[in-house]
């Protein structure tokens, strides 16, 4: 990075070289909601891409692409009564700033409610909204930021101050931005018209999906849209569609005990296996794993998934589409007729969908899915509910692993503490054996390297059924599920709580996280 100095004549000559390192975004976004920048319309700091960055002892650096006009040179030094030093940064990055700035929506002189105001725009205004560079500008810095700092979510949610951005990183929603109402119908059109979705549509929720490069990687966008009070809400589901998230069971931080014994059960060749959890805990992932263990030549793999999140090499992945009469049912048995080893459903949504996969499963195929259920003996109720006799549950299922992602403590600034008087209740109302509980705590107060949150980075904490005969004589006897729940137990299946502790009793993560992520009933 560089610097030039501009006297108050408009000269501009090079005094010195900085890394490149020094030139921040966090510089920029700070210095266009300064009191600095006040002292300019931002429609004059827009059009020339300058930013005030700071005035000390007479001397004013201002971020600039490049040299500066005399006149702009002189309009800063007389505004600034200072002389000028110049910061080079990209105008793209200024613009982006100063689009950003919260500051923009108290200043209306400025004509950014000119994007927007209170009036109800034409398809042409939203059109010509889109496509405005500010509003481009914005977009894409936001967007680069979601994939710098990995985030999964990006919320856009229309309040009635303006547009608040929210990005959901380790599972957890971080305040990131506020737009001002100008920004927010084109913004908020810019994403849909990315995705493909109608822009003229407010009243009814929408779905779209798009593919974008961001610094050099293949981003797949999942869009959702919601009518709410003040305007529309917009979510984005950023997927990494080079397959560079694909992980192994131990990157996941399953324990080696787990992971022996559900490998064992993905080498089977017949039956049906089933990854349960909430949204959002890591199902696919883990299913993308197992996947990628038994792609070999010898086998041939296939998927179908709404939408394919990550790609596999020598894997056949079908994405279904509703719209176009395509679902998990019809793709199922089309699957059926090429003869597939080991079929992936993205999802047992539906009791078609369920009883197709167990048909699979009954047919010499080993069929792999996900399912949303508390706990690993929940699957059973709920696919029973789903239709599926249990009788041919039991003849197919061989396994459930039901998992939940805890955030682990930050590497670079946890150290071990003493229990609080409220971890301690918390141990004792867990009802841990006296040589697993917990005496310390390994906590992060924050750090640079952890954003200040204490935690960096997520595992899968776990609870694996493999389905016995006494398990299935139970099952199909019809017992209920809290007698379920106890037999399993009695056959020392470890709870999502129980691996939580474990994790806790490593420092791996806290004990705030955990009650965060595992409630008292999940696989009691």
């Amino acid at each position: 990075m560089s610097e030039l100095m501009s006297d108050t004549n408009g000269g501009t000559d090079a005094i010195e070289r900085r890394s490149p390192n020094e030139r921040d975004g966090h510089v920029l976004r700070d210095a266009a909601s300064a009191a600095l920048a006040r002292r300019f319309p931002v429609r004059w700091l827009e059009e020339h891409a300058v930013l005030p960055l700071s005035v000390d002892d007479g001397v004013a650096v201002v971020a600039a692409d490049g040299e500066l006009s005399t006149s702009v040179s002189d309009a800063l030094a007389r505004a600034l009564q200072a002389r000028i030093v110049v910061r080079a940064f990209p105008a793209p990055d200024i613009r982006a700033a100063l689009v950003a700035a919260p500051r923009q929506s108290t200043t209306a002189s400025d004509g950014a409610g000119a994007l927007l105001g209170d009036r109800t725009e034409s398809l042409d205004d939203l059109r010509a909204l889109a496509t405005r560079e500010p509003v481009v500008q914005v977009v894409n810095a936001l967007l680069s930021e979601a994939v710098r700092s990995a985030a999964s979510d990006v919320h856009f949610e229309s309040l009635a101050d303006g547009l608040r951005v929210r990005m959901r990183r380790d599972g957890v929603l971080h305040d990131v931005q506020q737009l001002d109402r100008g920004f927010q119908a084109g913004v908020l059109s810019r994403l849909k018209v990315v995705a493909g979705l109608d822009i003229a549509e407010r009243r009814l929720p929408q779905d779209g999906r798009a593919r974008v490069n961001i610094d050099g990687r293949d981003i797949d966008i999942r869009v959702s849209t919601l009518p709410a009070l003040h305007g529309e809400s917009l979510v984005l589901r950023l997927l990494d569609s080079g397959g560079a998230r694909t992980r192994s069971l131990t990157d996941l931080g399953i324990t080696p005990a787990v992971q022996q014994t559900w490998s064992a059960l993905v080498e089977r060749t017949t039956g049906l296996l089933l990854v349960t959890g909430p949204s959002g805990s890591g199902k696919t992932t883990t299913l993308y794993a197992a996947l990628a263990a038994r792609s070999t030549p010898g086998v041939k793999v296939v998927t179908v998934e709404d939408p394919v999140e990550y790609r596999l090499d020598g894997v056949v992945q079908l994405p279904v589409n509703v719209k176009a009469g395509f679902g998990f049912p019809n793709a199922l048995r089309a699957i059926l007729r090429h003869d597939p080893d080991v079929i992936l459903v993205g999802e047992m949504r539906d009791a078609e969908t369920a009883e197709i996969a167990v048909q699979a499963a009954l047919t010499g195929h080993l069929v792999l899915s996900t399912l949303h259920t508390t706990d690993a003996t929940g699957a059973l109720a709920r696919l029973t509910e789903m239709g599926v006799p249990p009788y041919l549950l039991a003849a197919t299922l061989h396994g459930v692993l039901a998992q939940r992602l805890v955030r682990l403590t930050c590497a670079s600034c946890g150290t071990w503490r003493a229990l609080t008087a409220e971890e301690e209740a918390l141990v004792r109302a867990a009802s841990l054996p006296e040589s697993e509980r917990p005496t310390r705590v390994c906590a992060g107060p924050g750090c640079s390297a952890c954003a200040q949150t204490g935690y960096r980075g997520r595992a899968a904490i776990t609870e694996l059924l493999v389905l016995d005969d006494t398990v299935r004589a139970a099952f199909v006897r019809g017992d209920s599920l809290d007698a379920l729940r106890a037999l399993v137990r009695a056959r020392g299946v470890a709870s999502l709580q129980h691996d939580g502790w474990r994790a806790v009793r490593e420092g791996r993560t806290t004990i705030e996280e955990l009650t965060r992520v595992v409630s008292e009933d999940d696989g009691r």
